[in-house]
């Protein structure tokens, strides 16, 4: 069986490269979309202001890291490549979202007027497994015509290269979709110079492979929050590094505190006035 992709998501990160697809919206390209040139620099993480989007997008990573490695560990989980990433999107939002049977996500760092909810899980990027080149792609949706006149939207994979990744993403988040990225585009190449084809794509390759891209991933923006914090005035701690060898960062009700921090610049640090 081929399936193609695996994804690391942007924000609200997920697994699956096939989603429900609303209906056409206006300003979606014609399929297929042609690349546009990002309009100005990426975006800028570097303020302490940051902080909370970027601890968000940790906790996402980690509920997908610990809902693989539970199905890695206990060896039974969903039969399917299809039905193993469809079923990690819909857990991802649930928890995204929160219902009367499972805890929020975010907690206190929920986005302001969400109701605890950040959205829903979307791909973003990903690596094309079906080919020896293991090349990066992003998901693109775009607005195609059927055969009855009819518009639906569907998604697409676009190659891309990591200078065009940077261009569109400040640098905590292209540094960990390029680490997770790159994590997948070494065991495929690896894979395809073993067996010449793309049939090791089998459940246990995919769900192993994507535990081992989301801990290298985390371990990246780990280390960016905690480089972060530091400038933002947090105090650290005792231990620097938890058991994994990840870097500890702060607590969700410390990133609350530091968000409202203004980052060193000179040595000094200030902090925002509050009316």
């Amino acid at each position: 069986m081929r399936f193609p992709i695996l994804a690391a998501c942007v924000l609200v990160a997920c697994l699956v490269a096939a989603v429900p697809v609303p209906a056409a919206s206006a300003g979606q390209d014609e399929c297929p979309p042609k690349k546009k040139k990002p309009e100005g620099p990426p975006p800028d993480c570097s303020k302490c202001s940051a902080l909370p989007m970027l601890y968000r997008e940790l906790l996402e990573q980690e509920f997908l890291r610990n809902l693989f490695k539970k199905w890695v560990t206990e060896k039974y989980g969903p039969g399917t490549v299809e039905l193993m990433q469809r079923r990690a999107k819909e857990l991802l939002d649930q928890a995204m979202k929160g219902t009367t049977t499972v805890r929020p996500l975010y907690g206190v760092l929920a986005p302001q007027g969400t109701g605890g909810s950040g959205g829903g899980a979307a791909p973003a990027y990903g690596t094309d497994l079906s080919h020896k080149s293991c090349g990066l792609v992003e998901y693109v949706r775009c607005k195609k015509t059927t055969g009855d006149g009819k518009e639906e939207v569907q998604e697409v994979q676009v190659p891309i290269t990591p200078a065009e990744v940077r261009a569109k993403l400040c640098e905590p988040i292209a540094d960990y979709v390029l680490a997770h990225e790159g994590y997948h585009q070494k065991t495929c190449k690896a894979s395809w110079a073993e067996h010449g084809s793309d049939k090791f794509l089998k459940v246990d390759y995919v769900a192993e492979d994507d535990l081992a891209a989301y801990e290298v991933g985390i371990g990246v923006l780990r280390q960016h929050i905690a480089k972060l914090a530091r400038d933002c005035e947090w105090s650290g701690s005792t231990n620097k590094r938890k058991p994994d060898g990840t870097m500890t960062v702060p607590t969700p009700d410390e990133i609350l505190k530091l968000k409202d921090n203004v980052r060193k610049t000179t040595g000094q640090l200030r902090r925002k006035s509050k009316p």
